[in-house]
């Protein structure tokens, strides 16, 4: 049985009170070759990235982890939403007793 390597990516750096973001992946190296795979050494696709002569297979591991993370949701998908902020107005033609909700321009 091949071993099972982890590696740990940090995607986002900690600013403020965000702490960061890290990705988790793991690979395993068969017959000259990274495969990308779950926890358990299960495959995740079926694509095998031969290595060069010389070649780091958690570098080249560390790439493919990257590159998935980047071709799935969209950038920001997982971020936090920022609403505007809302500000009451008075408003003198309203009718007494209701109120108009506006953003803050």
């Amino acid at each position: 049985m091949t071993d099972v390597h982890k590696v740990t990516l940090q995607v986002r750096a900690p600013r403020g009170t965000f702490p960061g973001e890290v990705v988790e992946g793991w690979y395993v190296v068969i017959d000259n070759a990274v495969v990308l795979t779950d926890a358990a050494g299960k495959p995740i696709n079926g694509e095998k990235h031969h290595l060069a002569p010389g070649q780091d297979a958690h570098l080249l591991a560390c790439r493919l982890i990257r590159q998935r993370r980047n071709s799935g949701a969209p950038r920001g998908f997982n971020d936090r939403i920022h609403y505007p902020k809302l500000v009451y107005r008075d408003c003198r033609d309203v009718p007494l007793g209701s109120f108009i909700l506006a953003r803050e321009a």
